[in-house]
């Protein structure tokens, strides 16, 4: 035990998520910066984004054909075409340079402007070319084949409004519209650290002796697949002051410092009593209203966050769930939340739920078409309900009891679950 750590300064004050995310997040900067837009794909708007021009900047044509004055069509029938004079010369990808004039028409490509007056553009394989003339089966109206000026979107209209993830047709979007760099928030930079004697970094089964550092991969490969920057991962041993001091350096270089192991009420969980003690950080919570995952704890060292996140592999990815994904949006500019996708299914076991009542308790599920299965209660020990299922429900506080045929959220954790209920384009 740390020298002049009492014992009590140990226990448990357990937060709800919401609590203990805001002593987290209160206060706490985020870098924000311009980047060229070509290289913003993933990052998220730190400010609205107004169009700048225009889109399409000019009437376009939707097909390759003539563009006439839809005018001049009236009357035209399959027994008795109108005849338009077709005007040679004219750069069917500059056409918007010509001024059409009555009985006219001017061949134009697909996407490319129309002439000054025309708003209509018959397709090639709708008419006959005679010498230098067209003949018109039928009559068009005005905007027929054109793609009007704005018709996408105008000038000065919202775009994106702060805080939207820059998706492919949204950066595509912007290249168009001629917006060469936006305002983003930089990807929060983040160190995992497993913490105990034990851990090696090997492939191994586990012993007394040894135990594979398994969990990093884990929050690693989940918090990449959310946009975290993890610079760094590490292995340190229990010593309460070489985690001190190798946290305490860490923190002024990365946003959040992530501690997995040694948390709970061992004689060796060190992490989270000797951060409070030996740097006097004020702001901080011990313990969270979850199950599993209570033992999480976490607190603030300047404008950098330490999450301690419990070694068990369920108690790691409650915490993951409800402190550390909603803390990694936040710092990129999202909020303190995560949006899963959900299947809604029908509970075809009842089950009672009768430890710890006031927390949010994750058990994990598995789905057959819209019929689920809630596992039972096992060791947070166990990987395979995480890794062999198709998800998780979350029982809120006050529920003891989910009832047979009880209908039921399944969340799915990308990368971790796969969504179901996907069809496959053909």
């Amino acid at each position: 035990m740390v020298v002049g750590i009492d014992v009590l300064s140990r226990l448990y004050r357990y937060l709800t998520p919401s609590e203990a995310l805001k002593i987290l997040i209160e206060g706490l900067g985020r870098r924000e910066y311009l980047i060229d837009v070509r290289r913003a794909l993933g990052k998220v708007l730190a400010e609205d984004v107004y169009s700048p021009i225009d889109r399409p900047w000019t009437n376009l044509s939707h097909v390759d054909g003539f563009a006439v004055h839809s005018k001049d069509t009236l009357g035209a029938t399959s027994t008795s075409p109108i005849k338009l004079r077709v005007i040679e010369g004219v750069d069917p990808r500059n056409a918007h340079e010509y001024s059409l004039k009555n009985g006219e028409a001017v061949f134009v490509e697909t996407g490319y402007p129309i002439p000054k007056g025309a708003d209509a553009v018959i397709p090639v394989e709708a008419v006959k070319v005679v010498d230098n003339y067209i003949l018109v089966y039928s009559s068009v109206k005005p905007g027929f084949n054109v793609t009007p000026r704005a018709g996408d979107i105008g000038r000065g209209k919202l775009v994106a409004r702060k805080g939207t993830i820059i998706t492919p047709a949204l950066q595509k979007l912007m290249i168009d519209l001629g917006i060469r760099n936006v305002k983003v928030y930089d990807n929060p930079k983040v160190v995992i650290i497993g913490v105990g004697d034990e851990l090696v970094d090997e492939v191994i089964p586990p012993t007394t002796s040894k135990i594979p550092n398994s969990s990093t991969y884990m929050v690693k490969g989940i918090l990449n697949y959310y946009g975290a920057n993890i610079v760094k991962t590490m292995i340190l041993p229990d010593d309460p002051e070489r985690l001190v001091n190798e946290i305490k350096e860490l923190a002024n270089n990365v946003d959040v410092v992530i501690t997995i192991g040694g948390v709970s009420m061992g004689p060796r969980d060190y992490t989270w009593i000797s951060l409070k003690e030996k740097l006097g950080v004020a702001k901080c919570f011990r313990g969270l209203r979850i199950q599993p995952g209570r033992a999480t704890s976490g607190l603030r060292i300047g404008n950098s966050v330490v999450v301690n996140m419990p070694g068990l592999p369920q108690s790691t990815l409650a915490s993951l769930v409800f402190i550390l994904l909603p803390l990694i949006n936040y710092l990129r500019g999202i909020g303190p939340y995560i949006k899963l996708p959900y299947t809604i299914a029908v509970n075809r076991r009842k089950i009672e739920i009768k430890k710890y009542p006031s927390f949010h308790r994750i058990r994990y599920v598995t789905l057959e078409n819209k019929n689920a299965e809630i596992i039972a209660e096992t060791d947070s020990y166990y990987v395979s309900p995480i890794a062999l299922t198709d998800g998780f429900t979350i029982i809120p506080p006050g529920k003891t009891i989910v009832d047979e045929n009880e209908k039921i959220k399944v969340y799915h954790l990308p990368p971790v679950h796969e969504i179901p209920h996907l069809e496959i384009l053909r």
